[in-house]
């Protein structure tokens, strides 16, 4: 399995970055890289993603399923295509209480025959699709 992984501090508390993560409904609003979100908060069910594409258009749709989700602190997502011969990305969000507020460690994990061939690209365009959208919840849990 492959990593991505990137983080950033937020001078909010871990329950209030945790509440705007889990309100997938409104990741449209302050979302860069997603357009379209929805499903429950809870391990096992299933997600609806519906990415930025160009122009801000709809890009790609996907419907990962929660795996792991431990309250106000952890949760995973896993998405495949073709049963994970072609690829399964894990989507992973924690949240780490610290004295100044919360560092937020944001992964995506990849295996699969399509990350092996474009390995390249995935490493140069996705830590800044991360980095964004994590820089976007800061600006927003920072708010009041």
């Amino acid at each position: 399995m492959r990593e991505l992984k990137t983080e950033i501090h937020i001078a909010a508390s871990a329950d209030k970055v945790w509440r705007i993560l889990m309100d997938f409904e409104h990741w449209k609003d302050w979302n860069p890289i997603v357009n379209q979100a929805s499903g429950a908060a809870a391990e096992g069910s299933k997600l609806s993603i519906t990415m930025t594409g160009n122009g801000g258009k709809d890009g790609p749709k996907y419907m990962p399923a929660i795996t792991n989700f431990e309250q106000p602190k952890f949760f995973r997502w896993r998405a495949s295509m073709l049963g994970g011969l072609l690829m399964t990305n894990d989507k992973v969000f924690e949240l780490q209480e610290t004295n100044e507020g919360t560092r937020l460690i944001h992964k995506e994990l990849y295996s699969g025959l399509m990350p092996k061939l474009f390995w390249n690209k995935l490493n140069n365009f996705v830590p800044g699709m991360l980095n964004s959208m994590n820089s976007a919840l800061k600006t927003l849990a920072e708010k009041n």
